[in-house]
């Protein structure tokens, strides 16, 4: 059985883990579907006696994988070793949410092969265990994560939103691997002594933005995700361990040429997950400028337009 997901980038972030185990985040997040960029991953029986896993057609170690079928095994009653193997249209470890689309598809996959019919909000609540991102993947559009308290509370459900001509640009600065992993980040940032502050901010920030998709206001969508994204990163500075931060050179200067974008009348806001690669939000008809203003002042940067995208499809 084959599934389809695509990555979503959150708009309204989660930086912070209250359990680990569960993955239970300290904040309900709201995202964005994105077309651009998607995980197909099958999985078939083996004879290999355990579980197996190939990334774009090379043979890859299987011990994250393993782990998380093993949840599924917990969860879902057990089943014999699979093979697993994904094609990842996302780049991996910069801060474009691989792992969301990644594991949402292996649920999606797994599931389906196992011939069990559950909703994805059921979904989303098993694929939060191998990635918190991934369960807002099932669903296109917008979505958000609920929180919760426990395991059952903390699951993603679509948030019905109108038809608008969002887009966002994927400058990739960076394809490496991230410096400080996102579970480390997360950690460190629960460390500074602003962190209770941005949970109560970002609550209020959930609750604007969720009123701007309804209202399909792009503008106001974009100026709450920028406050929300670059209060998640002053955290990581303000840690009182190891403070860090994911910006380069070039991700500062992106920030400041879309400050001066919006004095010449732009729309574009910037929105950073962990690393250094900056998305613009913008409108559909404002994107080719904006590209076109990056590459004058950046013309090796890697630019992608995204836009609004489905939620996870079977094969």
């Amino acid at each position: 059985m084959t599934a389809t997901a695509h990555t979503n980038i959150a708009l309204i972030k989660y930086w912070g883990k209250k359990d680990s185990f569960l993955n239970l985040p300290t904040t309900s997040s709201l995202s964005l579907t994105l077309d651009r960029f998607y995980t197909t991953t099958s999985v078939t029986p083996t004879d290999a006696g355990t579980d197996t896993f190939v990334l774009n057609n090379q043979v890859s170690d299987a011990t994250r994988v393993h782990t998380f079928l093993n949840i599924l095994r917990t969860q879902l009653g057990d089943f014999p070793a699979l093979h697993v193997s994904s094609d990842n249209h996302v780049p991996t470890s910069a801060g474009l949410a691989s792992s969301a689309s990644a594991f949402a598809a292996l649920t999606g996959a797994v599931v389906t092969h196992l011939g069990l019919d559950l909703p994805n909000e059921t979904l989303s609540r098993l694929a939060r265990r191998g990635s918190g991102s991934a369960s807002r993947s099932f669903f296109g559009h917008f979505a958000v994560w609920h929180e919760g308290v426990d395991d059952d509370s903390s699951f993603a459900e679509s948030l019905q939103a109108p038809d608008m001509p969002i887009a966002l640009i994927v400058a990739e600065v960076s394809g490496q691997s991230k410096k400080v992993g996102s579970s480390e980040g997360m950690m460190r940032a629960m460390t500074s002594p602003n962190y209770d502050d941005w949970i109560k901010q970002s609550a209020n920030q959930f609750d604007d933005m969720t009123a701007a998709v309804a209202n399909a206001d792009i503008e106001k969508i974009g100026a709450i995700a920028e406050k929300n994204a670059l209060a998640m990163h002053t955290l990581n500075l303000t840690a009182t361990r190891q403070p860090f931060t994911y910006f380069t050179d070039e991700t500062q200067l992106i920030l400041s040429l879309i400050k001066d974008m919006r004095r010449q009348g732009i729309l574009a806001y910037a929105t950073l997950d962990a690393g250094p690669n900056v998305k613009i939000v913008t409108t559909i008809t404002q994107a080719p400028e904006i590209v076109a203003l990056l590459h004058d002042h950046l013309p090796q940067l890697k630019l992608d337009v995204a836009h609004s995208g489905p939620g996870i499809t079977y094969d």
